[in-house]
């Protein structure tokens, strides 16, 4: 089973939960394999903020995301950061170069799993996630059913993701693996 996990990751901390799900991922025997969207601004971020570098080469170094991406997995997860409550633009310039696969139904069938990043508050996070799990409905993928993460960010201090992540992803593979996804 192949896992595609498709991020825009700014300070890191998607990218740190990426790297977390594919290695709990891996462990169940899974093909997982990171991928960030385009963002030609990223270094802006990473001169502007001390913690955006930290993680810069390294999300930058990631393939980039591509719609071929979602056709070639089993398993589609996205993460993205809150912007207003939605997801950020990055990953909605993404998200809307998906429209052949839309119209061909080409990613039905397919699993499917979201979280997010904020700063604001759980909800706000929530509301991103759910423009996500809006998309996956029009693709007709199928949600794996385990609550969306929500990572909770400080704008004064980064503040990255805890060992609380490794229990969120061990159960994240579990309920994944699953061949009918426990429905």
């Amino acid at each position: 089973m192949r896992a595609n996990i498709i991020i825009h990751s700014i300070s890191g901390n998607l990218y740190l939960i990426a790297d977390t799900f594919a290695e709990k991922l891996k462990e169940r025997g899974m093909d997982a394999r990171i991928y960030c969207v385009s963002d030609p601004d990223l270094h802006l971020a990473a001169n502007e903020k001390t913690e955006a570098i930290e993680y810069y080469e390294e999300i930058t170094a990631l393939p980039e995301a591509t719609p071929e991406k979602l056709a070639s997995a089993d398993l589609i997860i996205l993460g993205t950061p809150s912007r207003f409550g939605m997801p950020t633009a990055e990953m909605k310039a993404f998200l809307d170069s998906t429209w052949n696969q839309f119209l061909k139904s080409s990613l039905a069938g397919k699993k499917f799993y979201a979280y997010a990043s904020t700063t604001i508050d759980e909800n706000d996070g929530r509301r991103a996630v759910s423009g996500l799990y809006r998309w996956a409905e029009m693709m007709q993928l199928y949600p794996v059913p385990f609550e969306p993460y929500i990572h909770l960010e400080s704008e004064i201090m980064p503040q990255r993701p805890s060992e609380m992540i490794d229990t969120v992803a061990e159960k994240l593979a579990e309920m994944a693996s699953l061949p009918d996804l426990g429905l």
